[in-house]
């Protein structure tokens, strides 16, 4: 059953760039601030819980069962954005 799953997410992971709207860039954006409140971002980065609570709170609040590798894109993305 796991070797599975991992095929799935590694063919997930090949798809196209995804798509994101307003709504969830918000809630990810919640996730995040959320996830680290709960000490899963020891330091510079999400710990393995971490990504596991991010991805399946995502999917859960929003319906779009999205990769680490599309998060993290998101979430290096948006540190760019904001950057000063």
């Amino acid at each position: 059953m796991l070797n599975v799953l991992k095929d799935i997410m590694k063919g997930l992971e090949s798809l196209d760039k995804a798509a994101w709207t307003k709504k969830m860039l918000h809630i990810f954006c919640d996730l995040c601030i959320k996830t680290i409140d709960m000490g899963m971002r020891p330091n510079t980065h999400f710990d393995k819980t971490g990504w596991k609570f991010l991805i399946t709170s995502f999917k859960e609040q929003t319906g779009h069962a999205f990769t680490k590798t599309q998060l993290k894109n998101k979430w290096d993305g948006c540190k760019k954005d904001w950057r000063i």
